[in-house]
């Protein structure tokens, strides 16, 4: 189950300029960018969407609680897809 919500959810991202790749394996999900971005930009926009995400290097990951809803994957994913996609 979160493995295809966190692919849904993410899927939007493999298309935006930067970014190298995109991929799931069980509970963790990956956006991987060309060139590390501004990560202390990036947290700030993720916390001002109300959710705790820290960019590390040149990734966005998440590594949700396996008790997770669906609409928790979602609130995470459509920070990450609106804050990147306002980023490009």
């Amino acid at each position: 189950m979160l493995d295809g919500w966190l692919a849904e959810g993410l899927a939007p991202c493999r298309d935006l300029p930067g970014v190298e790749d995109l991929r799931v394996k069980g509970a963790i999900g990956v956006v991987e960018f060309r060139r590390k971005p501004d990560v202390i930009g990036l947290r700030r926009k993720f916390i001002d969407e109300g959710v705790w995400i820290r960019p590390f290097g040149n990734i966005v990951y998440l590594t949700p609680a396996l008790v997770a809803s669906e609409s928790d994957i979602a609130k995470l994913t459509g920070a990450i897809v609106k804050v990147l996609s306002a980023n490009d």
